[in-house]
């Protein structure tokens, strides 16, 4: 029988390149073998799975870079203190003033309102090696600061030239001028309020650093407290809420062993009557610690109220009265007071604890029957650090609208990139039901935001 010994030869397989194996398919499917692993019989595909993988490698490195972008954008914003709230907003509050604008009050008449506030160099956390009088604009060269709105939405500073309080009562220190003529920044023109009087002028209160002398001892010829502060009070020039005004030569209050005095606010009461509050600037004098105040025993900082005469710089004899001071919830010291009396007949008591480069500052308030008290605090805070994201917010002023309405300025933390953090304007809207008061949304800001999505 023949038989063939010899082997028949299996078929070649050739080999696939990298591309080959991962980039490419058959041209036609087939069950051959032999003919699906060809290399000429191959194609570049898109359907191929390193054709896939490469993609979705991509993909994956273009959204990194991107995130990247978009954090390193928002930082940027940040430090440049951006608006922290977008145009449509959705929380009733709204950043108003970018630049350092604490301490603002608030006025109403005829349409348009005016906030005022410290001058623009108090306060400011600085960055290291920062040029504030180079990065902006009449650093500390305004004793007062006044910003005024049609809609309260769009905020426009006043012009240095046109600054409300040119210069303070003689019993305050002044300003002086460098070597160079020009005008040595100045920080310590504090929480400006006004009000309208009933001949038409208006009467403008402020705190200053006193200039006399201050009984506490000195150690190597520096005081070893800060010099105080008193209110003075100015009265306008002419018939205009901008001013100018002119200071009265003496201060208002001025309780120099006891720390001094800051922050007025003044209200009108129902019946027509005039009374300015203030505090007593203890923690000036306290034993150290967080804001000069947090070593036993802490001085106390009282909120005082004192009736004017109806010329608004007249003290009315015998009616000075504490009506709030310090607990231990509060820390060092409770200020800034400011007062409203509700459609309901109660009296609000807004004020803020904490201390104001820390974000222990918050906006507290208290309730009475009478103006005089007694207040009884509320269980909880208004605003706090976190609240709507705020830092630190604090030192509010309070204005009733032409509907009836309560509006709401306040200040809170936020970065300036060539400066540090500032004191940034914020405003709201107030709702009070008996004992209670909550933010809400601003009138005009719900027909700007129907305007911008019509738009």
């Amino acid at each position: 029988m023949d038989q063939n010994l010899t082997p028949t030869p299996s078929p070649q397989t050739p080999r696939l390149s990298f591309f080959q194996r991962h980039f490419t398919k058959p041209v036609a499917p087939t069950a051959d073998p032999e003919k699906s692993r060809s290399a000429g019989d191959r194609r570049f595909s898109f359907a191929s799975k390193g054709f896939l993988i490469s993609i979705a490698a991509i993909a994956l490195m273009l959204f990194g870079i991107i995130a990247a972008a978009v954090m390193l954008t928002i930082g940027r914003n940040r430090a440049q203190g951006a608006d922290d709230f977008p145009v449509l907003h959705a929380k009733p509050v709204r950043l108003a003033i970018q630049d350092n604008f604490p301490d603002p009050a608030l006025y109403y008449e005829n349409g348009t309102w005016y906030a005022v506030a410290t001058n623009n160099a108090a306060g400011v956390l600085f960055l290291h090696g920062a040029n504030a009088t180079k990065n902006s604009v009449a650093f500390g060269q305004a004793n007062v600061q006044m910003a005024t709105s049609t809609d309260f939405i769009n905020w426009k500073l006043t012009d240095l030239a046109q600054q409300p309080l040119p210069t303070t009562g003689a019993w305050a220190q002044r300003r002086v001028k460098h070597p160079a003529n020009e005008p040595k920044p100045l920080s310590s023109t504090w929480a400006p309020a006004l009000i309208k009087r009933d001949d038409g002028k208006y009467v403008m209160y402020y705190s200053a650093t006193w200039t006399g002398e201050y009984p506490y001892k000195r150690i190597n010829g520096h005081p070893t407290r800060p010099q105080p502060h008193c209110v003075g009070a100015a009265v306008s020039l002419g018939f205009d809420p901008a001013g100018p005004y002119e200071p009265l030569a003496e201060p208002l209050a001025c309780p120099i062993k006891e720390g001094g005095a800051i922050d007025p606010e003044v209200i009108r009461d129902i019946d027509g009557s005039l009374w300015v509050t203030w505090k007593v600037d203890g923690n000036n004098v306290g034993l150290g610690g967080s804001c000069g105040n947090t070593i036993s025993p802490q001085a106390p900082t009282p909120i005082m109220i004192q009736k004017m005469e109806a010329d608004g710089v007249t003290p009315v004899k015998g009616t000075l009265t504490q009506i709030l001071d310090r607990t231990e919830l509060d820390g060092p010291l409770v200020e800034a007071p400011a007062l409203v009396r509700t459609h309901e007949g109660k009296y609000f008591l807004f004020f803020s604890s904490g201390c104001t480069r820390s974000p222990s500052y918050s906006v507290k308030y208290a309730v009475a029957d009478k103006i005089t008290g007694p207040y009884v605090r509320a269980s909880e805070t208004l605003l706090k650090t976190g609240t709507f994201g705020l830092e630190a917010p604090g030192s509010v002023g309070i204005a009733a609208d032409d509907d009836g309405g309560y509006r709401m300025a306040f200040h809170a933390r936020s970065p300036n990139k060539l400066i540090g953090r500032v004191r940034k304007m914020y405003t709201t809207t107030l709702k009070f039901t008996g004992d209670t008061v909550e933010l809400v949304f601003a009138k005009e800001w719900k027909d700007h935001e129907d305007e911008h999505k019509s738009a």
